[in-house]
């Protein structure tokens, strides 16, 4: 099985903000999907590989501001108009964080 793909992904389409571990240089990105191990998100630039970054995004309806660490995997350029996507996997998310991922990645999708 290809580790990657070891846990369900769920599409989520929501803004995020991604920073240093410093907290600088502060980007606004866009989520399209998640799993309990890491997530997906488009940039206007390519992210460095085995970089840490910090990423804070809410669920839909949900004014929980989710704080996590991760490392970007791989980033690729995608269609025409300059837009990277990224895949990263977690390296720290708070409880009430991951719980919020997992009740989201487990529920049925809303009609």
């Amino acid at each position: 099985m290809d580790p990657r793909r070891e846990h369900v992904r769920r599409l989520l389409q929501v803004d995020a903000h991604i920073s240093d571990m410093d907290g600088q240089n502060t980007a606004v990105t866009q989520i399209i999907d998640i799993s309990r191990m890491g997530v997906a998100f488009l940039s206007d630039h390519a992210m460095p590989l085995d970089t840490s970054y910090v990423m804070t995004f809410s669920f839909p309806g949900s004014p929980v501001q989710n704080r996590v660490t991760l490392t970007v995997l791989h980033s690729a350029l995608i269609g025409t108009h300059g837009r990277y996507r990224n895949g990263a996997r977690f390296l720290t998310i708070p409880d009430e964080a991951a719980d919020l991922i997992v009740d989201y990645v487990t529920s049925a999708p809303a009609n």
